[in-house]
């Protein structure tokens, strides 16, 4: 948790900027919430068989990013999250900020299991952490999380 799905046509992003967008919303995610990057994952949907329209015409380049995410976050955070994501991707993906659709879905985090464990409250990432057995720490530290990282 979070997890962000980016739907896109086929073709639009190559493998640089679906990276470069992966990037992009992990660190954002992580800057606003404080969360652990290594609760961020980012799908990038290229459905052939999906044609998108807006209005009754055909959109093929807009991009609608949805995610859901734990719930706790004040409004600003999410504002603030959602439009620095939306400026992101255009500037990545070389489209318009207003084909990208953003949209935040909120979950109590004792509705989401992830690595063996129901989640932690937002705030709660360091108990939660020194709380899983260690080789699991391990592995999540071979992610790239340092641990006392968590800030909220």
């Amino acid at each position: 948790m979070p997890t962000y799905v980016c739907s896109v046509r086929p073709g639009l992003l190559d493998e640089r900027q679906k990276a470069e967008i992966a990037e992009a919303i992990t660190r954002r995610h992580h800057e606003v919430t404080g969360a652990p990057t290594y609760f961020v994952q980012i799908v990038i949907d290229e459905k052939a068989t999906a044609d998108r329209y807006l209005g009754g015409q055909l959109a093929n380049d807009q991009i609608w990013i949805r995610a859901d995410i734990r719930a706790g976050r004040t409004v600003e955070q999410r504002s603030g999250l959602m439009l620095a994501i939306m400026r992101d991707v255009s500037r990545i993906a070389g489209v318009d900020e207003t084909t990208i659709w953003v949209y935040l879905c909120n979950l109590e985090a004792t509705d989401m299991v992830e690595y063996g464990h129901v989640l932690p409250a937002p705030g709660q990432e360091q108990t939660w952490f020194d709380a899983l057995p260690v080789k699991l720490q391990d592995h999540l530290v071979s992610l790239g999380v340092k641990k006392g990282e968590f800030h909220l």
